[in-house]
């Protein structure tokens, strides 16, 4: 059933890409895990990171980006996408060897002024698909972006 929730306000119909944050990001902690696993902390720690990255969660909606975080007290944050002003891909060496990188995203959301997605498969691809949802979206609510 679509959601109504305004004058102008789109129903949020089907999902348009969702994804998680690749393990790639924890690379580092998981060799320094393995190179001290007879101590109990960097085991510890390095599982902690492995089911925070697991249960992180990107969802692109023709009107929003929803990401979902936390592991036993979950968090959603949602984020309008005609707030969006600019964005940025990107990468580190280790995201680019697998193929993974980084979206920022910098908004005018108050709560969330810049939200980064990261570790993602096809970024390229990603933001051109959140750069034309976006403008979709923008153009359906009559919102134009205004540099001061």
């Amino acid at each position: 059933m679509p959601v109504h929730s305004g004058i102008n306000a789109m129903p949020e119909v089907h999902v348009l890409w969702s994804a998680s944050e690749g393990q790639v990001v924890n690379a580092g902690v998981f060799v320094f895990a393995l190179f001290c696993f007879w101590l109990l902390f960097p085991v510890a720690w390095a599982l902690y990171r492995y089911l925070a990255t697991a249960n992180h969660r990107y969802t692109l909606t023709d009107q929003r980006l929803l990401v979902e975080s936390g592991i036993i007290v979950k968090r959603v944050e949602s984020l309008e996408l005609y707030r969006v002003k600019d964005m940025s891909i990107g990468s580190t060496l280790m995201q680019t060897i697998f193929g993974r990188g980084r979206i920022t995203l910098h908004t005018t959301d108050a709560s969330c002024p810049t939200l980064l997605i990261n570790a993602i498969p096809n970024a390229m691809d990603v933001s051109q698909l959140i750069r034309n949802t976006i403008e979709t979206c923008r153009a359906a609510k009559g919102v134009r972006a205004f540099d001061y």
